[in-house]
Formats: C-alpha cells, sequence, structure tokens
C-alpha cells in the first residue's frame, strides 16, 4: 500500500528542495484512477537545482487508449504494445524512486492530488508498498506566483519562460514541474 503524505511547505521543506528532489508526472488513459490507468511514467531527480537524473517509460497496461487522449498525449495504442507491462514498469520505477518512496527525498507534481492518485491506486492494485511526501507545484504557484491569467502548468511555465517541447508528455511535464519548483524555492521570498 502506497502512503501519501502532503507537506507543509516550511523553511525546513525549502531547504530540503533546495538541495534534492524528484519532480513527477503521468500521462493517463482517463480522469478516474480507479477506471483508468496510466501509460507513461516520469520523474526528474533534481539536486542543487540541476537536473541529474531522469526516469521515463511507458506502459503497457493492457487498456486501450482512445482517440482523445492520443491526440493529447501523442501517446498511441500502437506505441504501448511492446512497451514493459505494469509489473516491470513499476519494478523499474520503484528502482529509481526508493529514497522517495522510502520518504527520504521530496516529491513535486503539478496538480499533485491527480498524479499521485493514480499513483496511489495502482501501486494498491499491483501490491506495492511505499511512502512518498510531497508538495504541490500548483498551490505553491497560486501562493508565489502574481500574475499570469491561470495557474495550469503551460501557463506558468510560459509565464518564468520556461520551455516545454513535448506537453502532455511525462518526462517532459515531471522536468518542467521540477523548473517551476526551482522557481519558486530559489525566487520567491518564503510566506508562511
Amino acid at each position: 500500500m502506497l502512503e501519501l503524505i502532503k507537506v507543509k511547505y516550511d523553511q525546513d521543506i525549502k531547504n530540503q528542495l533546495e538541495k534534492r528532489f524528484i519532480a513527477f508526472d503521468v500521462e493517463t488513459t482517463g480522469l478516474n484512477p480507479k477506471e483508468e490507468r496510466i501509460i507513461e511514467l516520469g520523474a526528474v531527480l533534481f539536486e542543487n537545482g540541476q537536473a541529474v537524473q531522469k526516469f521515463n517509460t511507458l506502459v503497457n497496461a493492457e487498456v486501450e487508449v482512445s482517440e482523445f487522449i492520443s491526440n493529447l498525449t501523442h501517446i498511441t495504442n500502437e506505441m504501448l504494445e511492446n512497451q514493459p507491462r505494469e509489473e516491470k514498469a513499476y519494478k523499474m520505477f520503484q528502482e529509481f524512486m526508493k529514497e522517495a518512496l522510502q520518504g527520504e527525498v521530496l516529491v513535486c507534481a503539478h496538480n499533485a492530488k491527480f498524479d499521485m492518485s493514480f499513483l496511489k491506486e495502482t501501486f494498491d492494485r499491483l501490491k506495492l508498498d511505499g511512502k512518498i511526501c510531497y508538495v504541490d507545484t500548483l498551490q505553491l504557484s497560486r501562493k508565489y506566483i502574481h500574475g499570469p491569467y491561470n495557474y495550469k502548468q503551460g501557463t506558468i511555465a510560459h509565464y518564468l519562460h520556461i520551455k516545454n517541447e513535448n506537453a502532455h508528455r511525462a518526462y517532459d511535464d515531471a522536468y518542467v514541474c521540477g523548473q517551476i519548483l526551482n522557481h519558486i524555492v530559489k525566487e520567491r521570498a518564503l510566506k508562511l
């Protein structure tokens, strides 16, 4: 079973994030974590503000990807045919996320509730264990970045001049999420 702990952004958490964190994103077949599946996992380890290691895999969850999702993510059923099935994909993911799954490295995601709910549902279904402590860059952006007309990840990235060549792909979105968090941690005064 996966335990999820949303941490309060305070000075101690800010100090931890300045040193090390993992940015995370998923692409899915829909919006309901009980009925839909993750089809791509992306994560980037940041140390001292720099991306130093990445993880990315498509996941053959043995479900059909709708035309809408294919148009949004550019992930097709054909692309998933020869990709790792869930058991193998999550074994690789667990290896990359080892410290984070022990609660030792903080994780960030944009609109984290979405990504984390899918991850929890999958871990629980596959009977995998872990504990993730995380922050949500959507909520942090709303608090610390003033000026954009909305707080979607693409809007915040554009506002901060962060390029995303492949929006709605897990690795690229995770990388952008990490860059947004770096901006918040380094450029914005902490509001408690």
